[in-house]
């Protein structure tokens, strides 16, 4: 027969936890059981011959014969938790020696747990002495006490011995009282670590297996349907199980710890204020959200169905603008290309307008927090929309005055090209690479927009002989450029010993380009007969 695999590491490490347990277990049991104050001590020799006496009932002892009585008396101890404090011997005013015992034992015992801790005085009257503890009055004595008791002593000296065996046994005993009690509340402290580890650990592993079953059977989880109408889609109800699970999980592991730091801070003196602050922290404020809930739990259900309605409303725009997207749908006034924009556009404009509008009517008051959204997000899109706008307001004088029009050479925002459309947002132009520029309306306020007519502005730069008059070089460059251009000029840049160098800028007519200008400015020259020099020019300024 084959023997049994060997236990995991994690089996050993919980019956390991199980066997501790189990060992503080006994140990607070006997723990509580000798802090309590039933628990009976054996009996001392000096009460070992004494009669029997019922449950609870102070015993009887004998006690040695005083040197001025004739025959021995019997004593009765008075006891606390059985330990002997002191003995009566002799009745009076009616009760026997024994219930006066049993009486100062019973008062012993009402004053061992009193908070105030009041320490042992004596009363002395006229003949008699009353032993208080604090305002519990244990026992009254009198001459034929302090005689019984023997020796030769006097009542007030009797009392005073009484009072201090009270005080001693009574700090004893609260001694003793306070370190079981600390023994106690360190066992428990340590049994209720185990158990919040124990449970920490279990709550951890239930929510792994709960994520890890949501993960391997996605298809087990449904959409959620407001009757035929598919609100939230599968893989959305996933994913918020996943998210819901996870923060149960946190939730859990917190109030696990939250309790176990409660009960631990409780156990000791010490650390019992931080218990009031702690739980005051936490609980004040979650009492307070729950009892406002409760109050507005009619209003919650309402807001539940609108939202609910709303969600309806927004996935059947959403249906609606998908199918057309697909091409299941055609709508004459939409392009297909442009549903999916349009789409977004108005579920947004939906929320939005029920935030703004319906939340007032909903929660009876403008000033909500729902209101409060809704103003906040109108005026984040009011932001967000300050460029589109301020283009517009741009392109207004453009569009309406007709400043440009359509086959206008134009240098725009610092592009130049010919002018193809004017709308308010922006300029469509034209660049000599017969590429699409978009200019802003927008660019016009910083950059001056300059209108060069039917043609792009045209440039040559024209070297000549230094020995040529100057004036004749100008007249025939201008008269060739006004031959040829809608508007010309000519400037002289430069002269010195390789030649003048003159520049002959214009728009050319027709729409025609530098060639024709060149060509103009190179006929003229040899008409006059005018000798050209070095670094002639030709170009076509954008």
């Amino acid at each position: 027969m084959r023997s049994a695999p060997p236990a995991g590491p994690r089996l050993l490490l919980r019956r390991q936890l199980w066997v501790a347990l189990a060992v503080l277990a006994c140990a607070l049991v006997a723990a509580s059981a000798h802090g309590q104050p039933g628990a009976r001590p054996a009996a001392s020799p000096s009460t070992s011959a004494a009669s029997p006496s019922p449950a609870g009932a102070p015993r009887a002892a004998v006690t040695a014969p005083s040197a001025s009585a004739a025959a021995s008396a019997p004593s009765f101890d008075v006891r606390l938790h059985e330990k002997v404090v002191f003995s009566l011997h002799v009745a009076r005013a009616g009760h026997s020696p024994q219930d006066r015992a049993k009486a100062a034992s019973h008062a012993l015992e009402s004053v061992l747990d009193d908070p105030d801790q009041p320490m042992a005085r004596v009363e002395e009257q006229p003949g008699s002495a009353d032993v208080f503890v604090g305002k519990t009055p244990v026992a009254t004595l009198s001459d034929d006490d302090a005689v019984a008791a023997g020796g030769d002593v006097t009542l007030h000296v009797y009392a005073g011995g009484i009072a201090s065996k009270v005080d001693d046994a009574l700090r004893a005993e609260r001694k003793r009282s306070a370190i079981a009690t600390s023994v106690f509340s360190l066992s428990l402290l340590v049994f209720s670590g185990l158990l919040a580890f124990l449970l920490f650990r279990r709550v951890g592993d239930l929510s792994g297996r709960a994520r890890a079953w949501v993960r391997e059977h996605p298809d087990r989880i449904p959409a959620l349907k407001l009757g035929r109408i598919e609100v939230v889609r599968p893989i959305a109800v996933r994913g918020a199980v996943s998210i819901a699970l996870a923060l149960a999980h946190r939730l859990a592991q917190f109030a696990i710890l939250y309790s176990w730091l409660i009960f631990a801070l409780s156990r000791f003196d010490a650390t019992r204020d931080y218990t009031d602050r702690l739980a005051g922290f936490v609980l004040v404020p979650l009492s307070a959200l729950i009892g406002r809930v409760g109050a507005a739990l009619p209003l919650i259900v309402v807001a539940t169905i609108a939202a609910l309605a709303l969600g309806v409303a927004v996935r059947f725009v959403g249906l609606f603008f998908g199918g057309l997207a697909r091409g299941e749908t055609t709508i004459t006034w939409i392009p297909r290309e442009l549903a999916g924009p349009t789409s977004v556009l108005v579920r947004a404009g939906m929320v939005l307008v029920s935030i703004v509008l319906a939340a007032p009517l909903i929660t009876g008051t403008d000033d909500g927090a729902l209101s409060r959204a809704g103003v906040v997000a109108l005026v984040a899109i009011g932001l967000a929309c300050t460029p589109v706008l301020a283009c517009a307001a741009a392109g207004l004088p453009t569009v309406f005055l007709r400043r440009l029009k359509p086959g206008d050479f134009v240098e725009a925002g610092g592009r130049a090209g010919v002018v193809r459309d004017v709308t308010l947002l922006e300029l469509v132009l034209e660049d000599p690479l017969g590429c699409e520029v978009r200019v802003p309306q927008l660019l016009g306020l910083w950059h001056p927009t300059r209108v060069l007519g039917s043609a792009a502005m045209a440039t040559i730069e024209v070297a000549v002989d230094p020995h040529e008059r100057p004036a004749k070089v100008e007249e025939t460059l201008v008269g060739a450029a006004m031959a040829t251009c809608e508007r010309a000029r000519v400037d002289l840049v430069s002269l010195d010993a390789e030649g003048a160098r003159w520049r002959v800028s214009g728009v050319p007519k027709h729409g025609k380009g530098a060639a024709s200008l060149a060509d103009a400015v190179a006929q003229a020259i040899a008409d006059q007969g005018i000798a050209l020099g070095r670094g002639t020019r030709t170009g076509t300024r954008p």
